[in-house]
């Protein structure tokens, strides 16, 4: 090549260079103020996205139709964070959290997102060695394949809160994840395609198991291999044509190890109860969905889910409801839906629920009860009670029915328009016995009234109706005549909810203002039902009527729909939702429900 020819094409390559330079046909930068938001449009080859103080948005998505080779940018100075959804993207995290001065990158191919960025680390055994160093990045992608390989790999003691680590293999060889440093030791083993992420918990100084790989197994396959489990998620199906008659349980797993069990098989199936908390056995249907979980310090299995079947009371015939194959069972009445007797069936296998609702104008009886009087209790409008088949194979009452009277004022009406201020009224009513029902309490609250009274003009904080209610004559005067138990009020005042504190029959005052959302209701109850606000761990003295911060219930955050409670497990990591002894809002309520059922 001649010295002119050389030149020719040098000046080729200086052309290539500066055409990649701006390679991105069609690029944009945008701000959540320009954009409208966070909802990043698709049909781009690059968007560059800044947020900042005063031109910020919490919440970003990532473009719905994204082209391969396409990339986003996101920049932030803003001192507020912003919240990615990565459920779309193919990104193993459930949200990325994106804080000022933090720079992300993500680039689409193969139909999934990758990211880079300096909250993003990418390490193999290689690099790193089995042990995973401490103070990871916020994001950390921790490698193996063939010829970077580790036997055993350990997650770091010490990261920040809401730390991700993410663990994945293509190795051909299996790797085990060890449990050390894990909140628990359950089955992490690593297969060739696994993909497992971690998050850690600084009230904890744990990391949970935020996403496992799912093995899937016919009934069939799990009679033989079931008895060693190699991921925290085993789902077993059950079909035609590969059906067993019994399936038994592990006798021993990983801890808060889940099996999922679904059936589209037409003949019934039984799980041998033997290790199952509470139960004898269970019968899996067509249609049937359980999750079962296993508690190590209980050496069982606890149903964390299962079916349930809803009967319509004129469905019934006499009455008489069958013989109950699944643990819970709702019978529904309201006005032309509606029997004079309603018989529970008997025999019925232990622990096995049923819980009736009424709308209905006319009362009904509900027979079999063998802790009431002449074997029944009468059921009226508004009620909902539990019926449960305790040690004996006997039917019991499990829920008593404490008779509130809601309250909203004029004001609330006058600023958000009637319907709604009574919409509101409902949804804190049903969010309360949400949060009774999902924790195990032994009765669930009846609205007996829902009045609008006058603000009065001298109300400016809550505490001033909640003093003033409890002698106001038209308020206490319908409260006689509904023989309401408890009050609840809402209004305009200032604050957000206030109440009395294990109340007395006069005390048994409840308010909450429109300022704050449809949650407080169930917070202030908690409050009259005798419950203080939640503690992050179990030193209380023996005051076990708290709430539990941890898990954010009721009484502590009021995030999770659940009153504190060691019974109850938490659905994303199997948390106890209090502590045996020191943390049980649930016993405390329950040890005051009939005092307070009995205050009209």
């Amino acid at each position: 090549m001649v010295m002119s020819d050389l030149k020719y094409y040098l000046g080729i390559l200086v052309c290539a260079s500066a055409t990649l330079n701006i390679a991105y046909a069609s690029e944009i930068s945008l701000t959540p103020n320009s954009n409208g938001g966070g909802a990043l449009p698709s049909g781009y080859d690059k968007i560059t996205f800044t947020l900042g103080d005063g031109n910020w948005t919490k919440n970003i998505t990532l473009p719905a139709i994204p082209t391969n080779g396409s990339m986003v940018i996101i920049n932030s100075t803003a001192g507020y964070k912003s919240y990615l959804d990565t459920g779309t993207t193919g990104i193993p995290l459930k949200e990325l959290v994106i804080s000022r001065d933090e720079s992300y990158s993500f680039t689409y191919s193969n139909k999934s997102w990758t990211i880079k960025g300096n909250g993003i680390s990418h390490l193999s055994p290689n690099d790193s060695g089995a042990l995973i160093p401490n103070n990871p990045s916020k994001v950390t992608y921790y490698h193996l394949s063939d010829g970077n390989w580790t036997q055993q790999v350990t997650l770091p003691s010490q990261a920040s809160d809401g730390d991700y680590i993410v663990v994945k293999s293509n190795a051909a060889f299996d790797s085990q994840i060890s449990s050390e440093n894990q909140l628990y030791k359950s089955t992490t083993l690593l297969k060739t395609g696994d993909e497992y992420v971690f998050k850690f918990d600084q009230s904890f100084q744990k990391w949970l198991l935020e996403k496992t790989p799912v093995r899937s197994l016919t009934a069939k396959e799990a009679t033989s291999q079931m008895s060693s489990l190699t991921s925290p998620r085993t789902k077993v199906r059950f079909y035609d044509g590969n059906w067993v008659h019994t399936l038994h349980l592990p006798d021993d797993a990983g801890d808060r190890d889940k099996v999922v069990l679904q059936s589209n098989a037409t003949w019934t199936a039984t799980v041998d109860g033997s290790n199952i908390n509470n139960f004898q056995s269970l019968k899996l249907n067509t249609g049937d969905d359980y999750e079962l979980t296993y508690i190590a310090e209980n050496k069982q299995w606890e149903v964390t889910k299962s079916p349930v079947k809803t009967y319509q009371a004129k469905e019934l015939v006499n009455g008489q409801i069958p013989q109950l194959v699944r643990p819970n069972a709702i019978i529904e009445f309201n006005d032309g839906n509606w029997v004079r007797d309603l018989y529970l069936p008997y025999p019925s296998p232990k622990n096995t629920r049923v819980t009736v609702k009424t709308d209905a104008t006319w009362s009904f009886n509900v027979h079999g009860i063998k802790n009431k009087s002449d074997n029944m209790v009468n059921i009226e409008k508004g009620q909902t009670v539990s019926f449960k088949v305790d040690e004996n194979g006997l039917w019991q009452q499990e829920t008593l029915v404490i008779d509130i009277l809601m309250l909203y004022s004029d004001k609330v009406a006058s600023k958000l328009g009637e319907s709604a201020a009574r919409a509101r009224m409902f949804e804190s009513f049903s969010l309360t016995n949400e949060a009774l029902e999902n924790s195990g309490a032994n009765f669930r609250l009846r609205m007996v009234g829902l009045k609008k009274v006058h603000a009065k003009s001298h109300w400016e904080k809550l505490g001033d109706p909640l003093s003033e209610l409890r002698n106001d004559e038209l308020v206490q005067s319908l409260r006689n005549e509904l023989n309401a138990d408890a009050i609840y009020y809402e209004g305009t005042e200032d604050g957000c909810g206030l109440a009395w504190v294990r109340a007395s029959s006069y005390n048994m005052v409840g308010t909450g203002s429109i300022n704050c959302g449809t949650t407080v209701m169930r917070h202030e109850f908690g409050h009259n039902m005798s419950l203080n606000h939640g503690v992050d761990h179990g030193d209380t003295n023996g005051n076990y009527a708290v709430g539990y911060n941890v898990v954010k219930s009721v009484m502590g955050g009021n995030a999770t729909p659940f009153y504190a409670t060691p019974k109850r497990f938490s659905e994303a990591y199997g948390i106890p939702m209090g502590i045996e002894g020191q943390i049980d809002a649930v016993r405390a309520m329950n040890e005051f429900s009939s005092r307070v059922a009995s205050y009209r």
